[in-house]
């Protein structure tokens, strides 16, 4: 009888390791010790792309931009990203937001004068005028970003009349 039972009770002990074994893979997606596998790295975008696309390509849209001053700003717009870059990667998923911020406004500051030196006055004007309008209405940056603070929050309420 006792005999019976252990072989029962090994029997259900396999049984259920052998169900519960795939479950346990999944969850641990087969990375050792159950930590998240590497992202794998992204393609590299064209100069001064960005998530909402090629900067060079909107801003010769918006501001008329001749075919010269595009050659002239791609490889600004691509020191820029490749600082950019550089920047998140020391910093890491654990950064103080307001550090990181100012570092990354040290960067537009030091390529600001470069690019201005490209464009005509009217040109700088326009600029000035959409960087001044913000993000939602073709500004840089902030929380007009479909990825940055505040994407998918709903739209603030209107005042009660």
């Amino acid at each position: 009888m006792k005999t019976k039972i252990q072989t029962l009770m090994c029997s259900l002990l396999i049984a259920t390791s052998a169900l519960l074994a795939p479950m346990a893979q999944a969850q641990s997606d087969g990375a050792p010790g159950g930590e998240r596998p590497e992202r794998p790295e992204r393609p590299e975008r064209p100069a001064g792309g960005g998530p909402r696309g090629d900067r060079v390509q909107q801003l010769r849209e918006r501001l008329g931009l001749t075919d010269a001053q595009v050659e002239q700003l791609k490889p600004i717009f691509a020191a820029e990203r490749e600082e950019m870059q550089a920047l998140r990667k020391e910093a890491g998923p654990g950064a103080d937001r307001a550090a990181m911020r100012e570092k990354v406004q040290a960067i537009r500051e030091k390529y600001k004068p470069q690019i201005a030196a490209i464009l005509t006055d009217e040109q700088k004007a326009k600029l000035a005028q959409m960087q001044e309008r913000g993000p939602r209405q073709g500004g840089q940056g902030g929380q007009g970003r479909p990825d940055g603070p505040g994407a998918g929050a709903p739209p603030p309420p209107a005042e009660m009349e």
